[in-house]
């Protein structure tokens, strides 16, 4: 995502921004269609958080992993943490750049990163996507923060993320030539539960969101004040 599509906009709660986009979308595609979209994903994801037995959370390790960047290369956490450069690392699962709640999300980010460079905190986002490309037409080459591609949602499901929507989701997913099939890197319909979670220094998970209910993510401001307090 460009640095440049970030800046310049008024500062709004995020929930507003994606109460917005909701009314917005139930307005285009009528109300119908609308909760078709919103049970056939929130309803499974919710079943599939019910039944992990692996989901991590607050003062758990985070699962230790390495995969590649949209932009060519590899990320590796334990990497990452070795270079003790950062008090913290935000790490956001996201479901692919065709899903607007997340993509209001991520500017929301990315409308504070520097305050999140402030307070001396990574950002990264993680898809399984195969080549994340943004409503501004870029991919994430020359993005400010690494973008890494969960091929078959393997990292996702570590952290206890992963789900499939429903059939009539997808049906109507592909009716607007939004077929994950062809976007995601293994092919599958297989998406993370939009999770956010800030890990310290030592590797341990100290803030996680995690929201069956797509359409909700927290504030960028509540990620601030965790950082800030992890400053050292």
């Amino acid at each position: 995502m460009s640095n440049e599509s970030a800046h310049n906009r008024p500062t709004v709660p995020l929930a507003a921004s994606l109460a917005l986009f909701s009314e917005n979308l139930i307005a285009r595609r009528g109300v119908e269609q609308a909760n078709i979209l919103f049970g056939g994903q929130i309803d499974p994801a919710i079943q599939a958080l019910r039944v992990r037995t692996k989901a991590v959370g607050v003062g758990d390790k985070a699962p230790d992993f390495s995969m590649p960047m949209a932009e060519g290369g590899t990320w590796s956490l334990a990497e990452h943490l070795a270079q003790n450069k950062y008090s913290s690392l935000v790490m956001v699962f996201y479901r692919g750049t065709w899903c607007g709640y997340c993509n209001v999300y991520l500017r929301g980010l990315l409308g504070v990163q520097s305050l999140l460079s402030e307070a001396n905190a990574a950002l990264i986002a993680v898809s399984p996507e195969a080549v994340p490309v943004f409503s501004d037409n870029t991919t994430s080459a020359g993005s400010i923060f690494p973008v890494l591609i969960d091929q078959g949602g393997k990292i996702a499901e570590q952290f206890g993320l992963t789900f499939e929507m429903d059939d009539a989701a997808k049906s109507i997913l592909k009716g607007s030539n939004i077929d994950l099939e062809k976007r995601n890197a293994d092919g599958k319909w297989i998406l993370p539960v939009p999770g956010t979670f800030v890990i310290d220094r030592s590797g341990h998970i100290v803030y996680a969101h995690v929201d069956a209910d797509y359409r909700n993510r927290p504030e960028p401001q509540e990620i601030i004040a965790i950082c800030r307090a992890l400053q050292r």
